[in-house]
């Protein structure tokens, strides 16, 4: 089946039936006009839901998380693995309800425990088992079975885990014994993910924990929406230079917990509506607090040719050529807008992204990746410990593109697609954060078959 582009969005029984159709690869046709007004509502923030969902299983009483919004399938990874540990979660359409496990209740041999894509997964719950005395298996996709987990492993094994894996420091493995360390190290070169791990389970501990650091925090933003949910539930924590002092606390959540929009997918709208020239509504943008430093790029969207204003509760995105210029930015603390703010500058006037040393560790070299893939696209970017852009004409490419795994690249591709036309693999790795994201387009006139 193909849809033609029109004005007018199709229904959903339409997309349905054009989504249940299996095909080995998307065929994009370029797209000449489409709404003037597009809604694009942001899915449920992972990094938030997936924090939530560890605190609230180490709880003894009902956890309300409402979710009033799309969630992606890390989350539903995330779900998946806590229920086999024994934990009650109810899924309704507008709120799950979390039933914990009291202290030591715990399934305590659960088998194989799937992360899917999700790496914050394989982290937070990998320190959970530790913690708990749980002895598992833990796999993931293809995508994440690529992934090195070196640092992770080393941390469970100085704290007295014993861990058998089958292809050196990649999954599966499989975890044995308690973890024993009241001090450690933790390196915070690649990822903040495994303070955030450390702190989040001590729910489960029965010992205090002093963390040192010896370095600067990737992903600070990311740490500190640890910090302020533990803190928030009543965990104790002294922050000193280079070291954090926890104790073990007994979870207190007094309110229905709200899952907002996910900020660091922001620049998929953006990018959209700077190539389709179309107003870009976003109804649920996360106030500042829960926006994990993203809205970064507002300051700089004058250069990229576009606006930003509120109407109410929403954000518009919108054209504006009437500035623009190249800029430098640093990303250090937003690593993940790396490749749709690359295509943003490449189709604008160009620029240096500062910052990006933390991008080769994510679901692909996303420094090699986004490059790969902007010269697919004509953009010219090169890398010299910094990523350099000129401003560049959009091409179609010449041939099949693959997302290496990688669900942000796939998303820059297929956007990218909608313009030039041509063709992506099919395998739908988008989901794993936005689960609606190609729905979205085809709804709106986006012609795919």
């Amino acid at each position: 089946m193909e849809q033609n582009s029109s004005n007018n969005p199709l229904n959903l029984r339409d997309y349905e039936d054009f989504i249940s159709k299996k095909r080995d690869n998307f065929l994009f046709k370029s797209v000449n006009q489409l709404n003037k007004e597009i809604i694009w509502n942001l899915p449920s923030s992972k990094s938030h839901f997936i924090r939530w969902l560890f605190i609230a299983a180490q709880s003894e009483k009902k956890t309300i998380i409402k979710t009033p919004i799309s969630i992606g399938n890390d989350i539903f990874s995330c779900a998946n693995v806590l229920e086999k540990l024994g934990v009650k979660i109810i899924k309704n359409t507008e709120q799950w309800d979390v039933f914990g496990c009291k202290k030591g209740n715990f399934n305590k041999n659960p088998g194989v425990l799937d992360c899917g894509n999700s790496a914050t997964t394989v982290r937070f719950l990998s320190i959970l088992l530790a913690r708990n005395a749980i002895n598992a298996t833990i796999c993931g996709d293809k995508s994440l079975s690529c992934r090195d987990f070196s640092e992770l492993i080393f941390l469970l094994e100085n704290g007295g885990i014993s861990i058998k894996r089958e292809n050196n420091n990649y999954l599966p493995f499989t975890l044995e014994g308690s973890f024993n360390l009241e001090k450690i190290e933790v390196p915070v070169k690649k990822t903040s993910q495994l303070i955030s791990a450390l702190l989040i389970t001590m729910p489960s501990s029965i010992e205090k924990l002093k963390i040192y650091i010896s370095n600067e925090i990737v992903s600070k933003p990311y740490f500190e929406l640890t910090l302020e949910l533990c803190i928030g539930t009543g965990a104790n924590i002294e922050i000193n230079e280079g070291e954090i002092a926890i104790n073990p606390w007994n979870i207190e959540i007094n309110k229905e917990i709200l899952i907002p929009g996910e900020a660091s997918l922001i620049f998929f709208p953006l990018l959209f509506c700077k190539l389709h020239k179309c107003r870009v509504v976003i109804n649920n943008w996360p106030g500042k607090n829960d926006s994990l430093g993203f809205e970064m790029i507002k300051e700089h969207l004058p250069s990229l040719g576009l606006s930003w204003k509120h109407r109410n509760k929403s954000v518009i995105i919108d054209v504006d050529n009437s500035g623009g210029k190249s800029f430098d930015i640093d990303i250090s603390k937003n690593i993940d807008s790396i490749t749709p703010l690359s295509i943003l500058m490449a189709i604008s006037h160009g620029g240096r992204i500062n910052g990006i040393d933390h991008a080769i560790n994510k679901e692909s070299n996303r420094v090699n990746s986004t490059i790969e893939l902007c010269e697919k696209f004509g953009f010219k970017i090169k890398s010299d410990n910094n990523l350099i852009i000129s401003k560049s004409k959009i091409i179609a490419p010449k041939s099949l593109i693959f997302a290496r795994g990688d669900h942000r690249l796939q998303m820059c591709a297929i956007l990218l697609l909608t313009v030039t036309g041509g063709l992506t693999e099919s395998f739908e790795w988008y989901a794993i954060s936005d689960l609606n994201f190609i729905k979205r387009l085809y709804t709106q006139g986006v012609s795919i078959s």
